[in-house]
Order: structure tokens, then sequence, then C-alpha cells
């Protein structure tokens, strides 16, 4: 008897590609927007104003160069790193193989999606403290910095990449005693 379709699995995962590559093109476009609008408010002050989600560092652009571009620069990377782990669940998505799930490059891609976002959060965690250090001068980035989810997410993927290593044990195991 002929399969009529894809199971309900293949159709999900079709849908989390989806999801994944608009991620990555959201994160994709943020950092290059940010670094855009940076390059234009070395020159143009007043670009600071306008930053990408409505970000204001026009005074903190006044006051300081240094920390202007310390900060843009996190925020970049912060982007361009949040964009790579997407790349890497596209990438992981079109590896997996649900006949044989347990191969050892859908392990290699869950450790490093877990060891990226890791340090996603020690960015962020950095992030946060330089611009708690700045105070006010860093307009709303200070209040609305988050970086806990990172960690969760980080050890979740780290767990998830540790049930496909035994699992690929297991499998190895499996074929030797057969």
């Amino acid at each position: 008897m002929k399969k009529m379709g894809k199971t309900q699995t293949e159709q999900v995962l079709i849908f989390m590609k989806i999801l994944a590559w608009i991620a990555f093109f959201g994160f994709a476009v943020a950092a290059g927007a940010t670094l855009f609008i940076y390059t234009v408010s070395v020159w143009n002050p007043d670009a600071a104003s306008h930053l990408y989600d409505g970000i204001n560092l026009y005074d903190l652009r006044q006051t300081s160069l240094l920390k202007y571009s310390i900060t843009m620069f996190l925020l970049i990377l912060t982007n361009a790193m949040k964009a790579y782990v997407w790349w890497m669940v596209v990438k992981l998505i079109n590896n997996l193989k649900i006949s044989n799930p347990f191969t050892r490059i859908i392990a290699y891609n869950l450790a490093k999606i877990s060891y990226t976002l890791f340090a996603i959060w020690i960015l962020s965690v950095t992030a946060g403290g330089f611009f708690a250090w700045m105070g006010d001068i860093a307009g709303n980035l200070n209040a609305n910095w988050k970086h806990g989810q990172f960690l969760f997410m980080a050890c979740l993927v780290f767990i998830i990449f540790q049930i496909f290593k035994r699992g690929i044990e297991i499998q190895s195991e499996n074929d030797l005693t057969v």
C-alpha cells in the first residue's frame, strides 16, 4: 500500500522550517539594519535617534562615540548570532531524516546550537551589565535587555543533544551486535 501524503511529523517539520527561515531573515535584517544605521549615524548623529526597533541612542551618541560604538556592536553581534542560530536550525531540519533521526550530524548541529545559545547568553549578560553601568544614557536598552531565556534554551538544547548522543551510542551498539 502506498503512502498518500506526508506524515503529520513531516508536515510539522516543514512548518518549523518555514518558521526557522522567517526567524533567520528577521534577525539577519535586524543585524543588517542596525549596522547600516550605525554606519550612517557615525557621520550624521541624528540617525542615532531612529535606530531599528525604535531605539533612541541619540544622547549616548552625543555623549561618547566609543560607548555608542560598543553598544551598537553588541546589538549587531547579538542579532547576528541569533540569525546564525536560526540558520543552524534550518540546517538541522534539512539534515533530519524521520526514519533515522539519531545521526552524528544531527547531534553535532544540536551541540553547535546549544553552545551558540550559551555564547549569546554570555554576550547578553555582558551587554546588560554594560547598559546598566551606563545608566539612563543607554536609553530604554537598560530596562528592556533580557538574557535569561538564552541560558534556558541552551540548557534545553544541550539536554536534547545528550539524548541524541546516547541514541547514537545505542544505535551503534545494536549495529555491532547484529
